[in-house]
């Protein structure tokens, strides 16, 4: 169970303690594999507090699952600025492993974007800045925590590409 930062409870913010059990009920709907219903809590917590990255981080899992790769963009990207910024609400993961699994799910919502789609045929440029962005954010990830190996194999995989120049 996700431990709550005592530095984030003071008079105007104690509604998160509560947000704390919706947290805990979202992770075991995804642990029991009903990401349905998880996505349904999640969105209810950022709703009443969207500044938590936790919550967005399994809904950029989720969406990545179900292929909806911009939603699944925009919420690890939000993550990543959250915890960047010092803003992470759970104590019980190392800031920087937390922080390198963001990085990595992030770069993941890129490539499985391109993985998914026929930017290699139709725009080998975009396809290229692209896959940079990817190798960059597993790159980061991996430097990050260097004990990441998703991250390690992500950076291995998805080496930086030389430019390609527009036609």
């Amino acid at each position: 169970m996700a431990e709550l930062d005592p530095s984030l409870l003071d008079a105007s913010e104690s509604h998160l303690a509560d947000l704390e059990k919706h947290f805990t009920k979202g992770l075991q709907l995804r642990a029991a594999e009903d990401d349905s219903a998880a996505r349904v809590v999640f969105e209810k917590i950022l709703k009443l507090e969207p500044r938590l990255a936790e919550p967005r981080l399994e809904l950029a899992h989720i969406h990545l699952l179900s292929e909806r790769f911009d939603d699944a963009h925009e919420h690890a990207r939000l993550a990543v600025s959250t915890l960047r910024a010092g803003g992470q609400w759970t104590r019980d993961v190392e800031p920087t492993a937390l922080l390198s699994f963001a990085l990595n799910l992030l770069g993941e919502t890129v490539a499985r974007a391109l993985e998914e789609g026929d930017l290699f045929l139709t725009d080998r440029p975009e396809f290229t800045r692209r896959w940079n962005r990817a190798a960059g954010h597993f790159a980061e990830a991996a430097e990050v925590d260097p004990t990441n190996e998703d991250a390690l194999r992500n950076r291995t995989r998805f080496a930086p590409l030389p430019a390609v120049l527009d036609n």
